[in-house]
């Protein structure tokens, strides 16, 4: 800053500074006047550093940078990183704001990209906008090498748009469009909107006064800084000013108002208006007794100034440019935030587990994921409820639950008494999961020895169950937001695990394939189809076992003595018409046997069922029909007579489509 310059702004600054501490001790009536003032002086500072004010090393726009910046910052070094920018091939703006000599002291998304282009321009990476340390550093590097050779100085350029016209004048109109009545926890909305015209002249908006009147019950603050961190104005989508509750004028109880320096062109005639809005960024966290509907916040625009080509200062003072019932609730309680839980992809479905008679087994009794939409959101402690069958406590099956995220154990839980349990993990470290993000997780059971003996009764033994299942329901877990710590409002889904039944020799099934053939006759006599299902049998123990090549039809699952059961349905009704037929038979794996096929331990075995079906004269017309297998039958001994049997769960996993069969 030269000599003539300092002069100057000690002039300016001290005179309004004068005038400022004239009011420092007025009555409440004069406050609205040292709020002008104040805002006479931020300007008055800002124009003195767009001439020059700030100290600069070496090289046109060259600063000895301090402060990290990034988007949404206002003040700081702002506008010094715009000059450098401006001066070093990544010009902010061509015109207006940002460009050069109309540096602002906004960071906004055109600062962001200008910052981006020169790091990649100067190898600084990411390339990300972002103004820290790392681009200070290469920013100090390029200035200490620029020549330090002295240029003829220039005049500095006032940093503001050439208005035209002569007298001017100003029409302001509300408008609603994109206006918020609720504003979320740490998020801002524009909560007032309104138009400015202007006619026979260009004129430049330099204040925008607003007040913001408290409407709240009696537990409630009805103070503007436990709602809100910042107030900001807005005109054709960028936020062009800002300032700080604490800097508002408190008029009486639970009324704040403030007039906030802008400088906005406004050119004239009806095709040229500008679309301003008033902003309010809500606090972090808001204070159970704040949020919600029943504490509102009116906001009024009390008065536009502006000036004309003539440099005249004018005002408006249009009345009825309000919201009423503005508030500020937790980002939880939003409706697009919802905790989601669904069914993980390896949540188990088999019917038969295999277990050790000699050490432990792990076994997973669920596998959910959890997303989080709309909000990070963060759990300490999530409950399942479990229940078995077979034994007299869980301390007989279970020795421990564990609460898995991949292969990171977050939690362990005891098995207990009682053939039921609640399983309460409480997490030592707080569980995150990012906005939007979706993250599985599985409950584990650590299972004892099994005994061999299925008779045993109370203790672990042969086909004793387990299942498991649970929720997002508040009880189960203790979701919150990340962005308030509030407990997340909107939840959906549930989890629940097939039985699953334990043996240390048994059998597992899976469907692996199926085909239609229909003979449409258009007569109940000649009209069929057959059905061709492909299951495979695995012998997941030691001892072989036989699978007897018998079938039958049933209307629903049964222990049955056969190596398979089955049913035709049509969706509603399950029929055993003599009008169905079927054959099991051996297709790969396995040695047939005289009644049976022989699955040797640890291995597998193909089996295709073949069912016919006539509709009879209770399916007449033109229906559609599927075949599901109820269960699968095996043996210790070459047998036709099944003495074990697996049900086939989940049932839809083992049906076929439906197919028309006209008749």
């Amino acid at each position: 800053m030269n000599l003539a310059t300092k002069n100057v702004a000690t002039v300016l600054v001290g005179s309004v500074l004068v005038l400022a501490l004239s009011f420092a001790f007025v009555t409440p009536a004069k406050a609205d006047m040292l709020s002008d003032l104040q805002a006479q002086v931020q300007a008055l500072l800002a124009q003195i550093a767009a001439l020059g004010g700030s100290s600069s090393t070496s090289g046109a726009g060259c600063y000895a940078f301090t402060m990290t910046h990034q988007q949404g910052d206002s003040g700081g070094e702002v506008m010094n990183v715009q000059k450098f920018l401006n001066s070093h091939g990544a010009q902010v703006s061509v015109s207006g704001a940002g460009s050069p000599g109309n540096e602002s002291a906004y960071y906004g998304a055109l600062t962001k990209a200008a910052v981006a282009k020169w790091q990649a321009a100067n190898g600084v990476s990411p390339a990300a906008g972002y103004w820290g340390p790392v681009t200070r550093a290469k920013v100090a590097s390029v200035c200490a090498s620029a020549p330090t050779t002295p240029t003829t100085p220039t005049t500095p350029t006032t940093p503001t748009e050439t208005l035209n016209g002569s007298a001017g004048s100003i029409t302001v109109t509300q408008t609603s469009a994109d206006v918020e009545d609720q504003v979320f926890a740490n998020d801002t909305e524009k909560v007032l909107g309104f138009k400015v015209e202007a006619s026979g002249a260009d004129v430049r908006v330099t204040n925008v006064r607003v007040k913001f009147t408290a409407a709240v019950d009696s537990a409630a603050s009805d103070r503007l800084a436990d709602y809100a961190s910042e107030i900001s104005i807005w005109a054709n989508g960028e936020k062009i000013a800002s300032m700080s509750p604490s800097s508002f004028v408190r008029d009486s109880a639970g009324v704040y108002s403030a007039s906030i320096p802008v400088a906005q062109v406004v050119r004239m005639g009806s095709n040229n208006k500008v679309t301003f809005y008033v902003g309010m960024t809500a606090v972090t966290s808001i204070d159970s007794d704040n949020d919600g509907s029943t504490n509102d916040w009116s906001v009024n625009l009390v008065q536009t100034r502006y000036i004309d080509p003539t440099n005249a200062t004018l005002f408006d003072t249009t009345t009825g440019i309000t919201n009423s019932g503005v508030y500020v609730d937790r980002l939880s309680a939003a409706s697009s935030v919802q905790l989601r839980m669904g069914e993980g992809s390896g949540n188990p479905k088999t019917g038969n587990v295999k277990v050790s008679e000699t050490g432990t087994t792990e076994v997973t009794l669920a596998e959910f994921t959890l997303k989080a939409e709309g909000s990070a959101m963060e759990f300490n402690t999530l409950k399942a409820s479990t229940t078995a069958t077979g034994i007299d406590a869980m301390t007989d099956m279970i020795q421990e639950f564990y609460l898995m995220r991949g292969s990171t154990r977050l939690d362990e839980v005891a098995g207990s008494t009682g053939t039921s349990q609640a399983v309460t993990f409480s997490l030592d470290t707080t569980e995150e999961i990012a906005k939007d993000a979706t993250q599985t997780y599985r409950i584990v059971a650590k299972l004892a020895a099994i005994t061999a003996d299925t008779s045993v009764g109370t203790t672990f033994d042969q086909g004793d169950t387990l299942t498991a299942s649970t929720s997002v329901d508040v009880w189960n877990i203790d979701a919150k937001s990340t962005a308030d710590g509030k407990s997340v409002t909107n939840r959906a889904g549930s989890v629940s695990t097939y039985t699953q039944t334990f043996y240390s020799e048994g059998i597992q099934v899976q469907k692996v394939g199926e085909s239609f053939t229909a003979a449409q006759n258009d007569t109940p006599a000649n009209s069929s189809g057959e059905y061709k299902v492909t299951v495979r049998v695995t012998n997941f123990g030691s001892n072989d076992v036989y699978i007897p090549l018998s079938d039958v039809a049933t209307t629903s699952a049964s222990t049955g003595t056969v190596g398979i059961s089955y049913g035709i349905t049509d969706g509603t009704t399950a029929t055993t018409s003599s009008t169905v037929s079927a054959t099991l038979a051996r297709l790969s794996g396995g040695i047939e046997k005289t009644n049976s096929v022989l699955i040797a331990g640890g291995q597998s075995a193909d089996f295709m069922l073949t069912v016919s079906f006539n509709p009879d004269t209770a399916y007449t017309g033109n229906r559609q029909y599927r075949v599901q297998v109820w269960a699968m039958g095996h043996a210790a001994t070459d047998s036709a007579t099944a003495t074990s049997w697996v049900a086939t769960t989940p049932v839809e996993d083992f049906r076929t489509a439906f197919y028309t069969i006209n008749n």
